[in-house]
């Protein structure tokens, strides 16, 4: 076998290996007292993996992007709220304090409805590492139905 080969080989299985390990996400709504919607993400993070936060600092690890597309049907009132508080840890690498989730987190935003039963729809976007440094990044649409 050649080098060549055999280095596409690894290749490949690290790639199959990465998606494997990727962030699962659910989904929730709950409809507040005065009339708000909050949405759940809910994401399951791989055995050793850590997923940045939203507020992870400039300069370090991705953080992490939670994207509505715009509607009629209502209106974005809030940031990427963290519902737990992220875990700490200085990188010498970037030379600052990282924040991320282990395990799981969960992240939500409010919006403002406009209208009775309609679709949110949009996309997540960032980044799980191991500590080693072994990196894939996380991506997902969505689309949520509100009642």
């Amino acid at each position: 076998m050649s080098k060549k080969f055999l280095l596409t080989v690894v290749m490949i299985l690290s790639a199959m290996f990465s998606f494997a390990q990727s962030v699962t996400w659910k989904f929730t709504t709950k409809t507040l007292s005065n009339g708000n919607i909050e949405i759940y993400f809910n994401a399951t993070i791989p055995q050793g993996y850590r997923l940045y936060s939203p507020n992870n600092p400039s300069g370090a690890s991705q953080p992490l992007k939670i994207n509505l597309e715009e509607s009629q049907d209502y209106s974005r009132i809030s940031k990427i709220i963290e519902v737990q508080k992220p875990e700490e840890h200085y990188n010498p690498t970037f030379k600052v304090t990282e924040k991320f989730f282990t395990k799981k987190a969960s992240f939500k935003v409010i919006i403002t409805p406009s209208t009775d039963n309609f679709t949110v729809t949009g996309d997540i976007k960032g980044q799980a590492c191991t500590e080693a440094g072994s990196c894939t990044m996380v991506r997902k649409k969505f689309s949520i139905d509100v009642e």
